[in-house]
C-alpha cells in the first residue's frame, strides 16, 4: 500500500512539540542548576568578593534557571516546529508529499469458532411459565 502525506495539522504538531520540548528544558534546566551549584562552590572557596556572588547564583538562580529553560525551550520549540510544519504544507502543495510504503503485517489465520449460543431464559430462568 502507498500512501502520501499531502499535508499536517500544524496545531496537533506543536501540541506535541510544546510538551517534548519543555520537557527537554526541564532537564536542561536542572543540568544548568546543578553547574551553577558547583560554580557557586568554587567561588564562595575563593573568598573576598566573589563569595557574595557565589552565594547569589547557590539557590535563587540555579532554581529560576530550571523553569526559565522549560518555558524558553517549549515556546521556542512549538514555534520552531509550527513555522516548519507551515512550510512542509507549502512544499508538499507544490512538489507532492512524502510517500510512504506500507506493507500489511501477514498474520496466521487461525479457526475460531463462534461461542455457544445459549438458550434464553427469559426473566423467570429455566422454569418457563405456563
Amino acid at each position: 500500500m502507498t500512501y502520501e502525506i499531502k499535508r499536517i495539522d500544524v496545531w496537533s504538531c506543536v501540541k506535541i512539540a510544546f510538551i517534548l520540548f519543555g520537557v527537554i528544558g526541564l532537564l536542561f534546566g536542572v543540568f544548568y542548576a546543578m553547574l551553577l551549584t558547583m560554580v557557586s562552590g568554587f567561588l564562595s572557596q575563593m573568598g573576598g568578593q566573589f563569595q557574595s556572588l557565589g552565594t547569589l547564583f547557590t539557590g535563587v538562580l540555579g532554581i529560576l534557571m530550571v523553569f526559565f529553560l522549560g518555558i524558553f525551550y517549549a515556546v521556542i520549540g512549538a514555534v520552531v516546529t509550527a513555522i516548519l510544519t507551515l512550510i512542509y504544507n507549502l512544499l508538499a502543495k507544490g512538489l507532492g508529499g512524502i510517500k510512504l510504503f506500507l506493507e500489511q503485517e501477514k498474520s496466521v489465520a487461525s479457526t475460531v469458532l463462534p461461542p455457544k449460543a445459549e438458550p434464553d431464559e427469559g426473566m423467570l430462568g429455566k422454569y418457563k411459565y405456563e
